[in-house]
């Protein structure tokens, strides 16, 4: 716990101390800097793009401090909170506290040094650049954010509380409340992606004899249309969405189907697994759902695809499959047959 104090003290001293210090910077800066500078960075080559008052220079002291702020007060729940409602031991739950406190911290630091080296950038009028600077924050980021699931079922597995039943453990089945859950996110999964999009067609419909006869139905690598050709071309968004949401669909129902999963857990481990790609095909539902609706609407307005869209959606699809594979393997470690801790307990013990 010492430790775990002066790391956290540290992380704290060190996130808003580079960001005043920062502050610091720009208002004995402030004076010499021109009446309308460089504000914002564009996501893409990470040059200026939006100039303004030099007043608006202090946007990414609001932006820091503001998520400084937000972090410290989910670190604060974390420890005052009284029942994080995980069945793991007292010491499982305080490892599991200090965890998620250490994370956040790291996540401040991050945010910290990102919106310092972009208050350099403004003092300096230079841009952020597309290169090491932006992809080093990029890549940490991402890593932190997939290390999170992993960490906390790694927490959960090795400290958990509830005891294993004895005689047929290997067939206890699921809770039923835990079940019943998983349906109704199930359901809504459904609901929301064949919603959706169903509701997109129809708002399409109502629109299509308002269209030219050529429109826009594709977009570039920038977000603007590159292909254009008849307004029947148009539906290719719903053949596209509808024919994913399809597959994934049947995918869903193989899984529920097929008799062996090919990994060897007792009976709650591979129901929680079956779940688990279940969610992730349902993830995988929800994403091209939402990609091809914004799509539709776009065809349908005849406006540009929003890059930053786009990205926020690259980045889920991207981190669901890893954090899947996670999820598989923290299970299945985790929910083990008997036979097989028993072997793992010989080869340990050399017998």
């Amino acid at each position: 716990m010492k430790a775990y104090r002066i790391i956290h003290t540290a992380a704290n001293i060190t996130a808003f101390g580079l960001l005043g210090a920062m502050l610091i910077y720009f208002l004995f800066s402030y004076e010499g800097l021109p009446e309308r500078i460089g504000v914002h960075f564009s996501a893409v080559d990470g040059q200026l793009d939006v100039y303004s008052y030099k007043i608006f220079g202090f946007y990414p002291f609001v932006m820091g401090f503001g998520l400084l702020g937000i972090f410290s007060l989910l670190s604060l729940a974390v420890k005052k909170i009284k029942k994080l409602g995980l069945k793991i031991t007292e010491k499982g739950d305080t490892v599991f506290r200090c965890t998620a406190v250490l994370l956040l911290d790291l996540i401040k630091l991050l945010w910290a040094v990102f919106f310092s080296f972009w208050t350099y950038c403004i003092v300096h009028q230079t841009g952020m650049g597309d290169g090491t600077p932006l992809d080093i924050f990029r890549v940490f980021f991402i890593i932190l954010l997939l290390s999170m699931p992993v960490i906390f079922s790694e927490i959960q597995v090795r400290y958990r509380s509830e005891p294993r039943q004895s005689g047929n453990a290997d067939d206890a089945e699921l809770p039923e409340k835990k079940r019943k859950l998983f349906k109704i996110q199930h359901t809504a999964a459904n609901i929301i992606a064949f919603g959706s999009l169903g509701a997109m067609l129809v708002y399409f419909l109502l629109s299509y004899g308002g269209l030219p006869e050529r429109i826009g139905i594709h977009f570039g690598s920038e977000g603007n249309f590159d292909v254009y050709s008849y307004k029947v071309f148009g539906f290719y968004p719903f053949a596209a969405g509808f024919g994913l949401l399809l597959i994934f669909s049947l995918l869903t129902i193989a899984v529920k189907k097929i008799k062996h999963i090919g990994i060897s857990t007792d009976k709650q481990g591979e129901q929680l697994i079956r779940m688990i790609i279940t969610e992730a095909l349902d993830g995988l539902k929800l994403i091209w759902a939402a990609f091809f609706s914004v799509w539709s609407y776009c065809v349908i307005r005849q406006t540009g695809l929003p890059m930053m869209f786009v990205g926020i959606i690259t980045f889920i699809f991207l981190a669901l499959f890893p954090v899947t594979v996670i999820e598989i393997a923290v299970t299945a470690r985790g929910h083990r047959t008997k036979d097989n801790k028993e072997k793992d307990n010989d080869n340990i013990t050399g017998n």
